[in-house]
């Protein structure tokens, strides 16, 4: 993985020069957006940084509002990935500002499931949860599964948090079942249902798979959304 994203940032760095020779300062600056993922990947958050201010301020002199936004959940991902949580709040919510101007309810879910992270690292259960149920209740509208699947993880840590360790795991395992469910979101929630795993029974991670393989996403986020009267 990190081998890869070593090339990724080198084709990256190279695209962003070969469009800085165009002149076109829309393509430079999404260029910028991309180059500053590859670079939090491998740890270069400094150069990811410096990126995405480049790509604030090319995206601001053309009036590219989507870039902005995306520039913007960019410096607070850079935030979140060196535990500056209460900054990448701060950044997080200026991007959604900026999508919600621009009716990018997709952007949106996708925002407030990664803010969520940094609101529960703060310690902030309540709202994490607000937000990461808000979340999915956009994601689901907007059939953006992928995300939906990613705020569930988020709600598994919270369960975790609370000591409702096994209904921690049945989530985890469902978005570990689920088709849609991405790399990234693999990671975390294996990760976690391994942390999980180590604090229950063999017969309570039994019972954890057999929910899990009886139990449609759709059915549990719906259930989640009844809680707070979203459905």
């Amino acid at each position: 993985m990190m081998g890869r994203s070593e090339d990724a940032l080198e084709q990256f760095q190279a695209a962003v020069e070969a469009w800085r020779a165009t002149g076109d300062p829309r393509f430079t600056a999404l260029g910028l957006n991309f180059l500053s993922r590859s670079a939090i990947a491998v740890g270069k958050y400094a150069e990811a940084r410096a990126a995405l201010e480049e790509s604030i301020a090319l995206n601001s002199s053309v009036g590219d509002r989507w870039g902005l936004g995306n520039a913007y959940r960019g410096l607070a991902l850079v935030a979140q990935a060196q535990s500056e949580h209460a900054q990448a709040v701060d950044s997080f919510y200026k991007s959604m500002d900026i999508f919600t101007e621009l009716g990018a309810r997709w952007d949106v879910a996708r925002a407030l499931s990664d803010t969520g992270r940094s609101i529960f690292a703060l310690g902030n259960d309540s709202e994490s949860e607000q937000v990461w149920r808000e979340a999915i209740r956009i994601a689901v509208e907007t059939k953006g599964t992928l995300v939906a699947l990613e705020a569930l993880v988020g709600i598994a840590s919270l369960e975790a948090k609370r000591g409702h360790i096994e209904a921690a795991l049945e989530l985890l395992l469902i978005v570990l079942n689920h088709p849609a469910t991405i790399q990234e979101t693999k990671v975390q929630a294996t990760k976690l249902a391994a942390e999980v795993e180590m604090k229950l029974t063999p017969e309570e991670i039994e019972s954890a798979q057999t929910f899990a393989g009886n139990t449609a996403f759709e059915s549990v986020v719906e259930a989640l959304l009844r809680q707070t009267g979203d459905v």
